[in-house]
């Protein structure tokens, strides 16, 4: 046997399981699920038996208090890892930030923070038609887009881009064998995940890609906020709804720098960056006209922080900058803007 290219073997494998136990000591430590570390224990969003409460900031967390104490105001927040970030302490999010400016002498407020990533519209209103009835929110605030965006991409994108070729194509799903297990293993392990998201992101950026979501997204999109709230409003709540912002905006486009195109194609493989702005374009002025016809407050995010790459620490996530920004931004609409009659 070769000796010295054993050596190359097993020095090149050391390495290999080397780099992969760091990525998984940073993917635990993020909350995700890894070979050596094993399953993150989670709280799941919902239960069939007992349902837990969902999450509160600030002096509401401290207690664990679900019963609602009289002449208390409630605020409930609906929205995905924009509220819910695993990057930082609960204290620098916006839900927290919210609750400490609208606590004055005398007056007793919580801030609910129902809250998590990955969820969308239809999971936020699902969760506060489980949980309202219990939680009674007097006053609910949506912050939503990217994931929905994300989701009628690939419900409206995927079928344009393949439909015509799925028909002439042999169905080879059936003549897929099952992977063995060291290839289950290798797609288990960090250092796939790893490579396998920097390597697509910049596949999908040599693509032809759409530059919209067409009249049927916003129609759906529509169709979502309405639902959400009108349930709102079935427990008895007041919606507010807000516009969505971004680090970067259609105006300075040609700027866009390749880590936000990367973070964009990474989880969207069918929508130009282009078509990014545009969607949100046009799913903020829905947002605006549903608020005007419905009579709802408007939190106009968009208007506040896009386009103030200050406020972001990617496309769509905030800095603790940005959480404080717009905790300012909803505190001084409930503040100045009473509640609008229907």
């Amino acid at each position: 046997m070769n000796f010295r290219l054993l050596r190359v073997l097993v020095l090149g494998l050391s390495y290999l399981v080397l780099l992969e136990f760091f990525l998984e000591v940073r993917a635990h430590s993020r909350g995700f699920d890894t070979i050596f570390f094993g399953s993150v224990q989670r709280q799941s969003s919902s239960t069939t038996e007992n349902p837990r409460p969902p999450l509160k900031s600030g002096a509401a967390a401290a207690s664990g208090a679900t019963e609602k104490r009289t002449g208390e105001t409630r605020y409930w927040i609906a929205s995905s890892s924009h509220a819910e970030d695993i990057y930082l302490s609960r204290e620098m999010i916006f839900p927290t930030r919210l609750e400490k400016l609208l606590q004055k002498p005398g007056v007793s407020v919580a801030v609910i923070n129902a809250s998590h990533a990955g969820m969308d519209i239809e999971a936020n209103r699902s969760d506060l038609e489980s949980q309202g009835a219990i939680v009674r929110p007097d006053v609910v605030i949506l912050y939503q887009m990217s994931i929905q965006i994300n989701k009628l991409s690939k419900q409206l994108l995927s079928r344009r881009q393949s439909g015509s070729s799925r028909e002439k194509s042999l169905d080879i799903s059936k003549l897929k064998s099952q992977p063995s297990r060291i290839a289950q293993l290798y797609e288990n392990t960090s250092l796939y995940a790893l490579l396998k998201g920097n390597i697509s992101n910049r596949l999908t950026g040599q693509r032809v890609l759409a530059d919209s979501l067409g009249e049927q997204a916003n129609l759906q999109f529509e169709t979502q906020v309405n639902e959400f709230v009108n349930s709102v409003r079935q427990i008895g709540a007041e919606p507010v709804l807000c516009t969505f912002a971004t680090s970067h905006t259609q105006r300075n486009m040609p700027d866009v720098p390749k880590e936000v195109t990367g973070f964009l194609f990474r989880y969207n493989v069918y929508l130009s960056l282009f078509g990014w702005f545009e969607t949100i374009n046009n799913f903020n002025r829905i947002l605006r006209r549903v608020a005007e016809e419905q009579h709802i407050r408007l939190v106009d995010l968009d208007v506040e922080l896009s386009g103030r790459t200050e406020y972001f620490r990617d496309f769509v996530h905030f800095t603790p900058r940005g959480h404080e920004k717009v905790a300012e931004a909803i505190y001084l609409k409930l503040q100045s803007d009473p509640p609008q009659k229907r």
